[in-house]
């Protein structure tokens, strides 16, 4: 199968920039052989005219692309995590607002509160 140059660089950029791996690429595009976009790397990575003004990278930069790719993929677990924590503290506050209002009892600690005397003796002789 031919491949045509466009297609080739397309591919290459691809692989680069960290949207796909050699593999996902290769699968993605249904190109059969396995080291077909190894050599294309290979013959595109000098070329910086091709088609484009964006300089394309080299080998020595796809390890900190893979790290770029690593970092963004747990930014974005843990914004996920932090949006399910925001949401689990909005529950609380409601349960905590509904408890107040059916049973009628401040539940909210206040600032600068004391414990009472009576509960204080307690924690005492228990101890």
């Amino acid at each position: 199968i031919h491949y045509s140059e466009s297609f080739k660089w397309k591919v290459v950029q691809e692989v680069i920039s960290g949207k796909f791996t050699k593999e996902e690429a290769r699968r993605v595009y249904g190109i059969r052989s396995n080291c077909s976009i190894l050599y294309w790397m290979r013959l595109y990575s000098g070329n910086t005219a091709y088609r484009t003004s964006k300089k394309l990278g080299s080998f020595a930069d796809m390890p900190r692309d893979k790290e770029l790719q690593e970092l963004r993929a747990k930014i974005k677990t843990l914004e996920h995590e932090l949006q399910s924590a925001n949401q689990r503290a909005d529950l609380w506050q409601r349960m905590i607002e509904v408890a107040e209002k059916e049973l009628n009892i401040d539940i909210k600690k206040k600032s600068g509160a004391r414990l009472l005397k009576a509960s204080s003796k307690k924690t005492k002789k228990q101890q």
